[in-house]
């Protein structure tokens, strides 16, 4: 409503309309203010040219054209999934390559060894420079999408489907991770890589029985290696504790053998050298020491010559 004073409207109301005309457009515009989350990173544009990062917190901005702000999650860790989508997390709730076409269109893979497989997988990344995400490639989440797929296509088709399957998991999710963070430093693209993960890998549907068969049978193959090894692990201490037993006997005989016939050769040197010296006397200690040895252990029983043949008889234990 114009206020006319004497058929003229007053320069204070003129300058009041402005004003608010200004604040009320500003406001409009996205207004003087805006407020960075902790888990955000602010980018100013100026007159669409990138002029300054700011922290979390309350800040000032021109609006709208003359300022623009992106405010990029960069300290929490976002995800990229492929073969499947999270549709809601309370309750959950998604869809994969088992119950939508599309899904399994992006899930379906060549192996090294050309079959089929199925392969649902999750990428974890973080921003790690939000002026490069932002403005380095159009679509950032789309091109990291379609660099993991290409990955991931990549290195299952260097390997077999048993190692896809089973025991080359770990290798192969490590291999995906590394060429995504190195097609990405590549692209400029201003994120870290922190985990792949293959959440859900099968053979398709209609051969799907054949190949848990084969899982199976490898398991029980396995756990017959693992009780075998277990049998081994048990055996092996128990042999050569025998046998350090056996060599500790050995040994001891030995060095009993061996001192025993450096005694009697110490012995045999010693008499040699009496009956050398005195061969009578020697001789006759000698056959005196023999007898005593042989005649330790005999019952010895002496008869005079008056006792007849039926007294030898008795005592050579034929009588009754």
């Amino acid at each position: 409503m114009k206020v006319i004073r004497n058929g003229r409207m007053t320069s204070s109301h003129y300058k009041w309309g402005v004003l608010a005309l200004v604040v009320f457009l500003w406001i409009v515009l996205g207004g003087p203010f805006y407020i960075v989350d902790p888990e955000e990173e602010g980018v100013v544009l100026t007159f669409g040219r990138y002029t300054a990062t700011t922290p979390p917190g309350f800040h000032f901005k021109w609006p709208w054209p003359v300022q623009k702000v992106f405010k990029p999650s960069v300290n929490i860790v976002q995800r990229i999934e492929i073969g499947f989508r999270t549709l809601s997390n309370n309750p959950p709730s998604y869809i994969s390559f088992t119950n939508d076409k599309d899904m399994l269109a992006e899930a379906q893979m060549l192996t090294g060894d050309e079959n089929i497989i199925d392969c649902a997988i999750t990428v974890q990344f973080r921003i790690s420079n939000a002026t490069d995400y932002l403005f380095n490639v159009r679509d950032p989440e789309g091109t990291l999408r379609d660099i993991a797929e290409a990955s991931t296509r990549l290195v299952v088709g260097d390997n077999a489907i048993d190692a896809v399957l089973t025991t080359g998991k770990l290798e192969i999710q490590n291999r995906i991770m590394d060429m995504i963070q190195d097609i990405s430093d590549e692209y400029g693209m201003g994120v870290n890589i922190i985990a792949v993960q293959l959440m859900d890998v099968q053979p398709p549907l209609p051969v799907s029985a054949a190949f848990k068969d084969v899982a199976t049978a490898r398991e029980d193959m396995q756990a017959y290696i693992n009780e075998a090894e277990s049998y081994r692990n048990q055996q092996i201490p128990n042999a050569l504790a025998d046998s350090v037993v056996m060599v500790n006997t050995a040994l001891g005989y030995s060095a009993g053998r061996v001192n025993s016939a450096i005694g009697e050769a110490f012995r045999f040197t010693a008499i040699a050298e009496e009956y050398r010296k005195s061969p009578g006397v020697t001789a006759t200690r000698l056959h005196l020491e023999t007898l005593t040895t042989l005649f330790s252990g005999v019952s010895i029983t002496v008869v005079d010559e008056s006792a007849g043949a039926l007294t030898h008889y008795n005592l050579a234990g034929g009588g009754q």
